[in-house]
């Protein structure tokens, strides 16, 4: 008979979970043993850049991806990853090596005692099966649940006793052979009415968020809004390109609060939201989300989304699927004769800087029009994300933009990474403030072990310039830690293997060296000092 080792190996690639993400420990060792040569193990060095490199895997290539973590420590350090995963629906399939089972009942070294109590809320389920022979089977269930709707991380808890037991290997043949499909569109009746509902709508706007993206909608919002001259907002937080940002029908990014979402609104008599909650806010601007005028309507495949909803319709349904039926339905029924957006013009150019290091603003606008078509962009500089969003288009599909869905730092640079890795015959610009690359910059290090091409600009002004504007927001003052000396930057990403440099002569001069990086198809890290400034929050 074989043993649970090699069975829990051959069912991993029948699954199609050929990649591994992992930091691995002494409890992790027998279920590494005889690694099979046709899979390879991404080393990464923080189990927090762990986890967000399996999830940029993840939203390029579609799939589940096995994720390895050392007991609870390796669980507690990637905490923060895994909520991110969980917002940004990364189908992470995360093994956690645990004690061997006689030590389990006492908490000697390295036992996790509550192995499925720990990784809550940011997992769908967590599992440690009660018998050896029973690990296989709870890889099958935790990949499965990882790709139903809405897809998240599932933990298995895995005791480094249970490699060596010998299982039926009939059990495997029947996990391998099953077809799990997971994904529903809208019913008829619900396509048809929703379809009545835009067609009829006086001055109607769809917004997307991550999941329609992910779903692979982007073709059909395309198709949708074009026939009915719809305008398409990116839901707030969206976490993903849902749209390309240079077509004359995107409206742009709705905005966190809830107040100022009403207002962008107002004058929208029915509003469909397709893949994405109602709304993400932030900071606190209380409000009701429409107006009493207009009609809100969501699909989405989240159940909780749609319960937690302060208003409007909704429908349970794959945020793809719907979409396609949506622009299906519409193209057998006359074009919309509404009204579309004039073309839009270039962006005004920046106003220089006052001082001797140009603003975030100037530094993009003389990047956005040399950069590649083909080309993914993560971005986690969040102080100048309106200038980022202004100046540097986001075109490229699929999965052509990734950032935080949720807030949390230290998604950009490990998603970058496992975006290329996943997909290096696209390269990836990674936008980073110096202070959001402390929280993952490990993934340095593995970006240039794999020689990913990975280029990351990280924009410096010395200090965290969004906490400041929060603090204004909230009329704080005196609050310490918002200051960031002494930072390098440059010889931090040599330290990792990374070459690096710093570009202190001007927009143009950051242009040309990111543009060079780009070129030479493996990692690398541009450095561009910018003028501090605390923009308004709202």
């Amino acid at each position: 008979m074989p043993s649970v080792h090699d069975e829990f190996w051959r069912l991993a690639r029948g699954l199609g979970m050929t990649t591994v993400f992992g930091n691995p420990g002494s409890t992790e060792l027998t279920f590494l043993s005889d690694f099979p040569a046709d899979m390879r193990y991404v080393l990464g060095l923080h189990e927090g850049a762990v986890v967000a490199m399996a999830d940029g895997f993840a939203q390029v290539s579609g799939g589940p991806v096995l994720v390895n973590l050392h007991t609870a420590p390796g669980v507690g350090n990637a905490m923060g990853a895994l909520l991110t995963a969980r917002d940004s629906h990364a189908p992470l399939v995360v093994t956690a090596g645990n004690q061997v089972r006689s030590m389990l009942t006492a908490r000697h070294w390295l036992v996790n005692d509550e192995p499925t109590v720990l990784p809550r809320p940011a997992v769908k389920f967590a599992y440690e099966p009660p018998r050896a022979q029973d690990l296989p089977a709870a890889l099958a269930r935790a990949a499965h649940l990882a790709m139903s709707p809405p897809r998240g991380p599932v933990v298995v808890s895995m005791p480094q006793d249970d490699y060596a037991e010998q299982m039926d290997a009939e059990v495997v043949d029947d996990l391998v052979a099953r077809t799990v499909a997971t994904r529903a569109g809208l019913p008829a009746g619900a396509l048809h009415e929703l379809a009545d509902r835009l067609a009829a709508a006086r001055n109607p706007a769809l917004v997307l968020g991550l999941s329609a993206d992910a779903a692979g909608g982007r073709d059909d919002a395309l198709a949708l809004a074009r026939h009915q001259h719809l305008p398409v907002y990116a839901a707030p937080s969206s976490g993903r390109s849902v749209f390309p940002s240079d077509d004359r029908l995107f409206a742009g990014y709705l905005p966190f609060g809830a107040e100022l979402i009403h207002d962008e609104l107002a004058g929208h008599d029915l509003v469909v939201v397709v893949g994405a909650p109602v709304f993400t806010c932030y900071p606190n601007l209380p409000s009701r989300l429409v107006t009493r005028e207009t009609q809100l309507v969501m699909v989405s495949d989240d159940p909780d989304e749609i319960a937690r909803a302060p208003l409007g319709d909704a429908f349970l349904a794959d945020p793809g699927l719907a979409l396609a039926a949506l622009a299906t339905e519409l193209r057998g029924r006359e074009e919309s004769t509404r009204r579309l957006p004039a073309v839009k013009s270039p962006p005004a150019a920046p106003t220089p800087a006052a001082g001797d290091r140009p603003t975030a603003a100037e530094v993009f606008a003389a990047l956005g029009p040399a950069l590649p078509y083909r080309l993914r962009v993560t971005n986690e500089s969040p102080s100048n994300l309106a200038d980022f969003r202004t100046y540097v288009p986001l075109t490229f599909a699929p999965c052509g933009y990734l950032s935080t869905p949720n807030g949390g730092l230290g998604y950009g640079l490990p998603a970058g990474v496992g975006a290329a890795i996943a997909d290096p015959d696209t390269p990836v610009l990674v936008v980073v403030g110096e202070g959001s690359l402390q929280f993952t910059g490990q993934a340095l290090w593995t970006a240039a072990r794999h020689r990913s091409p990975v280029v990351t600009l990280v924009i410096r002004n010395d200090e965290y310039d969004i906490l400041k504007s929060y603090a204004d927001f909230q009329d704080v003052g005196g609050a310490p830690g918002l200051n960031l000396p002494g930072l390098d930057t440059v010889a931090y990403a040599r330290s990792y293997g990374v070459p690096g440099t710093r570009v202190d002569n001007g927009p143009d001069a950051v242009r040309d060296a990111v543009v060079e990086a780009l070129r030479s198809g493996g990692p690398a890290l541009v450095e561009a000092p910018v003028e501090a400034s605390v923009p308004p929050l709202v």
